[in-house]
């Protein structure tokens, strides 16, 4: 579960653009824009390697165990990208009081925690 959460989160992180560097490339002093440029491109380059170990990690599940860890593993992703891309949107930390209660995060937070039962199971019966 962290596996799939960390680094879906390494490649998500990686396609938004940070407002504060941003403001900081348009009007800092030009030794802050070559550092600026400089963080870019290391970020293309580790999304670029976190795409890769997804891919990796994803095989890897379906070759050791079963197609039913991988799709769990899947099913993990995609229920943390909402929740990952409104922390990217906000820039804090989410919450359970901070969190939007609409019924798309009831449903993924379901996703989250029905995933654990059916990991077991796939581990352990299938």
């Amino acid at each position: 579960m962290l596996v799939s959460t960390n680094l879906l989160g390494l490649f998500v992180r990686g396609l938004f653009v940070n407002p504060a560097i941003e403001k900081l490339k348009a009007e800092g002093h030009e030794f802050i824009k070559q550092e600026i440029k400089k963080y870019e491109r290391t970020g293309k380059w580790v999304n670029i390697t976190a795409f890769l170990l997804i891919v990796v990690y994803l095989y890897l599940t379906f070759h050791f165990w079963n197609i039913g860890v991988t799709a769990v593993a899947v099913v993990l992703m995609l229920a943390r990208l909402p929740d990952l891309l409104w922390e990217i949107k906000t820039g804090k930390k989410m919450t359970i009081y901070s969190m939007p209660h609409n019924t798309f995060s009831f449903i993924t937070n379901f996703l989250m925690w029905a995933s654990l039962p059916a990991l077991y199971y796939f581990l352990y019966h299938f």
